[in-house]
């Protein structure tokens, strides 16, 4: 699964304010299983006009233990018989399981069939939609979304990943529609106005993974080999739909050869659904994706809908195949599948689309650990189990296993990557299956490791000092561990390693660091021209590193990996001085370079904030890369107040822009310049199309930076229901970024907590980040008083609420004290520059070194054995 919006989750150190296991949670271990499901099939008829599902559900079973009943997971069921063997017994049914009576005692390895006849109205699990007045071109639909553990509210079923079973569904609806289910499908009859189709999975898989999707949509086919596929999407993006998805066969080759598993099933689809609640999940053989993500010509040079598909691909190896025992070891499927998405950036767009993506996904788990929690990847107390649907499931967990990959090298790293899939083939696995696999194929012994990064919480958080010692030929490389361990984070091991270049030659060394302080002496015959540290960004944790300015300006200029560029380019945004300002904007220029490293260079100058800095930007304003003109736009939306900056953004957004997020990047720059007609400008562009609202939404948040009242009443207007869907989330946080300067901060309150009733899911999460924002205590009484069905929709609440009862600073408060900030730094860094510049004045010219901005070759030199003391 792929969530498009995680919230918080976790297991924090008793030190955190923020932990995981929010007050009335608890343990959570697998399910007893007395029983062992063998086969599930499914009779359903769908009645789109009344939402109502009815039909039949027949479990073969085999008792494991002497059994007298069984427990169907079964919510809100309206079960009118059952048979066991064809024969009516007796039920009770408690609206939230099923408790059937065996007519006689099973004895282990007894079979039954069960069949309960039923009928609902599902809030879960199986979803209905159509047109209303609000959408009125919305298609007709009916689809299903069973994890966590949402299987139960459309099927009666033994609702736990372990739990694997072959299944069958036949499903009637009108016959204009056609269904997509898992398997291969069996037979198609159309009755009158009704038609039924027959899909039969032969292999086991878990309840969660059982599928059903119903509407109007065309297709395409491809292969990958011999495995057959099917695109299904929506009638007139045919060509939307395989932009998204044409590189599939390749996808599907490159992950047969990485685990050493052929493609385990009978085909696979995927199939393109409206207001789908998640951006994709992995149902076996057949894949749900977000309609959302269809994009036309004109975003793809910015956008690629790839993440996604070979993150819901992976997992029909990673959770389908081999699938997580209980869900507290859920990364099994959700870390696998978010480590593929950089796999396959690496195998098919190369090492900088990989380390950028990689790099996107530290950002995200770091960014829940300072805004949230850090807990153990493998966390068990909980209220329910998609509360640990999170960036720790998600990107800790691929990260985890790209550490892994760093420590064993490729070759081993494959070799037990290949032994695990192989060994648990159609399987349940926990995290010490994945760990005694690789025991066992390699050699090593791991079990530090998965303590260190999957039992605890936390990361290293590395500050690292680098000096030239001249005097006695030698760099010192001091490493310090500053995370606090008071909690559970531990004190890391871990290798660190460290480029450095003398003479035209780079010797790479790597130093194991075991203890909280270490400090490290390298032999070196002359001064360095650079001394990269994790030269790529590999370590799990975040890293400082302090050294001399002029060997970050080599880097930047000359550094033969992209990430190290990357770092340099941040690190000269926050020491500033003209030649800092004057690398950046040479390396912004030049279009040879990745388009990553020409970016951190762009938002580098925007930190800057100087006039130097700001000639550099509007310099690059016309740069024909979009990614990188995106950065410059977003950049100058630094330069507050500024004429020369307004006007050109003015032009840009009256203009537009060859693409959709340079024109939506510019808006949202607009507003956070005040330029003084920002709202008589972006409110127009709030009704401006594009892909995924992108524009309508950059204009809007425009708006909320501009913080003139008069933005309020149409951000107010933007909520309403039948607005595009991704402009009402933005619209909903403009209007609590904007409540207080306004003066309307209960009309805000009230909006909000009519919201939390909104049909569309991701409205309804967009205010409790809008709550947060508000920092209004007056929204508690709703946040306690609505009933919310999605059990993310329930965290985020309680997270609000609690957020609302600490007292957190309010949005505006902050931003006062950011301007401040941002004031004084604009004047530190003015008045270092006059002391450069008469610096400067005072030396001597001095002849150019004829340096190109692209690295010569460089030889490796073995290296020599770091002293470490």
């Amino acid at each position: 699964m792929r969530c498009c919006h995680r919230h918080a989750a976790g297991s924090a150190a008793a030190s955190d304010p923020h932990p995981f296991s929010l007050p009335g949670a608890t343990e959570h271990y697998a399910a007893e299983r007395p029983v062992r499901a063998e086969h599930v099939r499914l009779e359903l008829d769908l009645d789109f006009d009344e939402h109502r599902l009815s039909g039949v559900c027949t479990t073969r079973i085999a008792a494991i233990r002497p059994v007298s009943t069984l427990t169907f997971d079964a919510v809100d069921l309206d079960v009118s018989q059952v048979l066991v063997d064809g024969r009516p017994t007796r039920f009770s049914n408690s609206g939230a399981h099923l408790r059937v009576e065996f007519p006689a005692q099973l004895a282990p390895g007894d079979t039954r069939e069960v069949a309960v006849h039923y009928a609902c109205r599902p809030r879960r699990g199986l979803y209905f939609w159509g047109p209303d007045a609000g959408y009125p071109d919305r298609p007709r639909q009916a689809w299903t979304q069973g994890q966590d553990i949402d299987a139960r509210a459309w099927f009666p079923s033994l609702d736990t990943p372990a739990q694997k079973a072959t299944s069958e569904i036949i499903a009637t609806f009108p016959a204009e529609m056609t269904a997509l289910s898992n398997g291969v499908l069996v037979s198609d009859r159309t009755d009158g106005a009704r038609r039924t189709q027959h899909y039969r999975m032969e292999q086991p898989h878990a309840p969660y993974l059982v599928t059903l999707a119903v509407g109007e949509f065309e297709e395409a086919t491809d292969s990958a080999g011999t495995v057959p596929l099917r695109y299904l999407f929506p009638k007139g993006r045919r060509e939307d739909a395989l932009r998204c998805v044409r590189r599939t066969p390749e996808m599907v080759r490159a992950f047969q050869e990485l685990t050493g598993e052929p493609f385990p099933w009978s085909g696979y689809a995927q199939v393109f659904l409206t207001e789908f609640i998640l951006g994709g999940m992995e149902n076996t053989t057949a894949t749900s994706l977000t309609d959302t993500v269809l994009h036309d010509a004109r975003a793809q040079p910015d956008y690629n809908a790839e993440p996604l598909i070979s993150h819901e691909l992976a997992h029909q190896w990673f959770g389908d195949l081999l699938t997580c025992r209980d869900w507290p070891h859920g990364w099994l499927n959700e870390g696998f599948a978010t480590w593929c998405e950089v796999l396959w950036k690496e195998r098919a767009d190369g090492q900088d689309e990989a380390d950028q993506h990689r790099a996107t996904q530290l950002d995200s788990y770091l960014g829940e650990t300072r805004e949230r929690y850090a807990r153990p990847i493998v966390a068990r107390r909980f209220h329910a189990p998609m509360d640990v649907f999170d960036r720790h499931l998600y990107e800790k967990g691929g990260l985890v296993l790209h550490e892994l990959r760093r420590r064993l090298g490729d070759a081993l790293f494959f070799r037990g990557l290949r032994h695990y899939v192989a060994r648990h083939r159609h399987g349940t696995v926990e995290t010490v299956d994945l760990s005694r696999a690789f025991e066992e194929s390699t050699g090593h012994n791991l079990d530090a490791f998965f303590d260190q990064y999957v039992f605890a919480p936390g990361h290293p958080e590395l500050k690292v000092e680098v000096r030239y010692e001249a005097e006695d030929a030698r760099l010192r490389i001091k490493v310090r561990q500053m995370q606090r361990t008071d909690g559970g984070t531990p004190v890391f091991r871990l290798p660190l390693d460290v480029a450095v270049t003398t003479d035209g030659r780079d010797t790479l060394h790597r130093l194991e660091v075991t203890e909280a302080e270490h400090s490290f002496l390298l032999p070196c015959p002359a001064a360095p021209t650079q001394v990269r540290v994790d030269p790529r960004r590999d370590v799990l944790g975040t890293l400082d590193v302090d050294k001399a300015a002029g060997l970050w300006l080599e880097e930047l200029r000359a550094a033969p990996e992209s990430r190290a560029r990357i770092e340099a380019a941040n690190a000269l945004g926050k020491h500033g001085g003209l030649r800092a300002v004057e690398a950046l904007g040479d390396v912004l220029a030049d279009t040879r370079l990745f388009w990553g490293v020409r970016a951190a260079c762009a938002k580098a100058l925007g930190r800057l904030r100087t006039p130097q800095a700001r000639a550099r930007l509007l310099a690059a304003l016309t740069t024909e890369h979009p990614r990188v003109r995106r950065a410059v736009v977003a950049a100058l939306g630094e330069f507050r107040r500024d004429a020369e900056v307004t006007e050109r953004l003015r032009a840009l957004v009256q203009g537009g822009d060859a693409s959709y997020f340079v024109e939506a990047e510019a808006a949202r720059s607009y507003g956070k310049v005040r330029a003084p007609d920002a709202v008589a400008m972006l409110e127009p562009v709030t009704a401006r199309p594009s892909f995924q609202d992108v524009i309508a939404v950059g204009a809007m948040d425009g708006l909320a930076e501009s913080q003139d009242p008069a933005a309020f009443p149409i951000a107010v207007a933007r909520t309403a229901y039948g607005q595009p869907r991704g402009l009402r989330r933005s619209a909903t946080n403009a209007v609590a970024k904007l409540a207080e300067v306004a003066g309307r901060k209960r009309e805000a309150v009230d909006l909000l907590a009519e919201l939390l009733r909104d049909p569309l899911f991701r409205v309804q999460m967009g205010v409790f980040e809008a709550g947060r924002t508000l920092g209004d205590r007056r929204l508690i009484a709703a946040l306690e008083g609505t009933p919310l069905e999605d059990p993310r929709a329930r965290r985020a609440a309680r997270e609000t609420i609690r957020t609302l009862r600490e007292g957190e600073p309010q949005a505006r408060e902050v931003a006062a004290l950011r301007e401040e900030l941002d004031r004084l730094k604009e004047e530190t860094r003015a008045l270092r520059e006059r002391l450069e510049g008469l610096a400067l004045r005072e030396q001597a010219p001095k002849p150019s070194s004829g340096r190109s901005a692209k690295p010569a070759a460089k030889k490796k030199a073995p290296a020599r054995p770091a002293k470490k003391r």
